[in-house]
């Protein structure tokens, strides 16, 4: 007898659910026979398991018949995608993406906010007001949201729910995702999690860090910020905190100390171009043209001081990717955020620094994500629906 009367019997049997649930989530239709052929259980466990699954709703009978058996078409099961809606919602960046699905993850609608360069409470109000008019709209036959998960830049309080730092948001110590949303939306779960998270759960599930159990994942964006994968797991840390590379304190000589943000990310790069106009003397007709957007379109162009900017940024990048490499033991890297746009040429600089300042021969892979930006809504809706079902699960 284990903790809280936990035998374990009871973790075996949970852990034999998991694996099955496994492969309704992402395969099409099972029997028992395939379950148990697919997982090695006994063809009594697999129906037992299926039986409790049925039982509580989490899978339904298909429509589609299987092969014969013994003169009798085998009866085939699915992943129930009926069982609520459930949501996503990412903050990440200006522009807010909300996308909505069933429990297959077939989508059901995607709405965005546009031209959100800070949250303030009316675009959260806003936000939610379009989850109801979806609900209503497009997901009537449903009903109800199951789960919602919500992605979001900044560290939350696991404890209180509120925000410990969050510069996106106006006024954000006062603000608490986890009310807002619950108070609307009283019989879904509600899951918050770091935005960067999210996104490398949607690279584990779908993207770039299908296979590797070890992973770090970098967003450069206007900032800088990280999540790791340890043995197939994200890594939260003590505080849920862990990843946030941006955070990283270096010396300098004039000050006592900055972010390393400030070197790697794009925001970092504009001002430093800025810096660059200031110095001469040419700031005021220049500041308007001081934006990610044209630093991206200058570096593209081959302007030399964005260039030469980049190319210090990249360098910059390369040692800290050596770095984390050195001190986590881990080789796969993979970056995200506007910096793809700076394109192929971008990424062989931060290789080639790499290999020049790599003397322990470490053989690290540097690759940018493939998900095109849905890392995070991708990883909210899988993390909702996990939710739902491991529910579920508590109740075979």
């Amino acid at each position: 007898m284990g903790k809280l009367g936990i035998t374990n019997q009871d973790k075996i049997k949970l852990e034999h659910q998991k694996l099955v649930y496994g492969l309704f989530r992402d395969g099409p239709v099972y029997s028992c026979t395939d379950i148990a052929r697919t997982t090695g259980l006994s063809n009594t466990a697999a129906a037992n398991i299926v039986k409790a699954f049925l039982a509580v709703g989490l899978i339904r009978p298909s429509s589609v018949s299987g092969k014969q058996s013994k003169g009798r078409p085998l009866v085939l099961y699915e992943l129930n995608p009926d069982f609520g809606l459930v949501a996503a919602v990412d903050l990440t960046d200006n522009d807010i993406v909300i996308c909505v699905s069933d429990m297959k993850m077939q989508i059901v609608s995607r709405r965005v906010i546009p031209g959100c360069i800070y949250i303030t409470r009316e675009i959260l109000a806003q936000i939610v007001a379009l989850l109801e008019k979806v609900l209503q709209e497009d997901g009537a036959e449903f009903g109800r949201y199951s789960a919602i998960c919500i992605g979001t830049p900044g560290k939350i309080d696991a404890e209180t729910g509120y925000f410990a730092f969050a510069p996106k948001f106006v006024d954000y110590k006062s603000i608490n995702l986890r009310k807002i949303f619950s108070e609307p939306f009283a019989d879904a779960q509600l899951i918050i999690k770091n935005d960067v998270k999210l996104a490398l759960m949607g690279e584990s599930y779908f993207g770039s860090a299908i296979k590797p159990k070890n992973v770090v994942y970098l967003h450069i964006d206007n900032n800088y910020g990280g999540a790791i994968k340890l043995d197939g797991k994200i890594f939260d840390g003590e505080h849920g905190y862990a990843g946030e590379f941006g955070s990283v304190r270096v010396q300098e000589k004039q000050k006592q100390f900055r972010y390393v943000s400030y070197s790697i990310s794009l925001g970092g790069m504009v001002y430093a171009w800025e810096s660059f106009f200031r110095e001469r003397g040419d700031l005021p007709e220049k500041a308007k043209l001081l934006t990610v957007e044209n630093f991206i379109e200058q570096y593209l162009s081959g302007d030399p001081v964005v260039r030469r900017i980049a190319e210090e940024a990249a360098e910059i990048t390369a040692i800290e990717i050596l770095n984390t490499a050195t001190i986590l033991d881990i080789t796969t890297f993979i970056l995200d955020g506007k910096i793809k746009a700076l394109g192929g040429e971008y990424l062989e600089k931060i290789r080639s620094c790499i290999a020049q300042y790599n003397y322990i021969g470490q053989d690290i892979d540097v690759s940018y994500s493939l998900l095109q930006g849905r890392a995070a809504i991708l990883g909210g809706l899988r993390c909702a629906i996990d939710a739902v079902s491991h529910a579920l699960l508590s109740r075979c």
